[in-house]
């Protein structure tokens, strides 16, 4: 065996390991700060936007709409309609305009549907405000899950998503006080109409903020710096992590869409959000 089989790393491998631990470790903590708060905060309002309704309910909208029999059960399932389907289609937009702009605007559309609820005066009127709800909000989480995977390793990945998620419960823990103290206020509008209104518009402040501070990828991100950037990118490549730079194929769609695991998920997906 030859002396050089026999060498060990000297200090400066280690030095350099060390080196790069720490770049790497600076890189997630600037990523997390600029990703992570504003993706929980948009999470969060968008199960409140998306089950607000019930809210409405309880403070008298099926009475003053007049609604009866199943009519406010359709209401309620007619988001998940689009919302099932829009999800793909809008991953592809996503790619093609960037988290950046795509992640807001569909945002600020589905928000701004949730303010028309409060203008809403017939049961037609709400089903197509709910459909038109589950275009845009179809997107949010499934891009954020794609969002993340250009920036975070596999095993970085699934504790972050674990974190985003867990905005649902605290929504839910929150929509019912929230909507309760809305509906009070004193004013020309009915209470429901206020719970609608005020919370699209704290989901639209929320999404101003994330246009102004997201980043679509680690290469062009501006709060990195250049050793930043150029250990993260190693690191993601190493663990073949997707590339900004890959186009999509026809083949790639279709294979994900004939997976039987895919539409067994969306089926308990949708099971467990309607089935309440």
């Amino acid at each position: 065996m030859s002396e050089k089989a026999l060498e060990l790393p000297g200090p400066e491998a280690s030095s350099d390991s060390k080196s790069e631990q720490q770049l790497i470790k600076s890189y997630l903590r600037k990523v997390d700060l600029h990703l992570l708060p504003l993706s929980f905060a948009l999470y969060f309002l968008s199960v409140i936007d998306r089950n607000n309704i019930g809210n409405a309910k309880a403070a008298g909208m099926d009475k003053q709409l007049g609604l009866h029999g199943e009519q406010f059960n359709w209401v309620i399932s007619a988001f998940f309609f689009t919302y099932i389907f829009c999800e793909v289609p809008s991953n592809i937009l996503l790619k093609r305009f960037g988290a950046r702009i795509w992640l807001p605007f569909i945002a600020v559309c589905w928000s701004l549907l949730v303010a028309c609820l409060a203008a809403a005066k017939s049961y037609g009127s709400l089903i197509a405000v709910r459909v038109l709800m589950g275009v845009f909000e179809a997107g949010y989480v499934p891009g954020f899950i794609y969002l993340t995977s250009f920036w975070y390793t596999k095993k970085q990945q699934a504790p972050r998503i674990a974190l985003f998620f867990s905005a649902g419960v605290f929504a839910g823990i929150w929509a019912g006080p929230l909507a309760a103290r809305l509906q009070s206020l004193d004013g020309e509008l009915l209470g429901y109409q206020y719970i609608f209104i005020i919370e699209a518009s704290m989901t639209v402040a929320v999404a101003i903020l994330m246009a102004l501070v997201f980043q679509n990828y680690p290469s062009t991100a501006r709060f990195l710096t250049e050793k930043e950037r150029t250990a993260a990118l190693e690191m993601l490549e190493a663990d073949r992590a997707l590339s900004p730079t890959a186009d999509y194929s026809t083949h790639q769609v279709l294979r994900a869409l004939s997976d039987w695991t895919v539409w067994g998920y969306a089926i308990i997906f949708w099971a467990a959000a309607t089935g309440g």
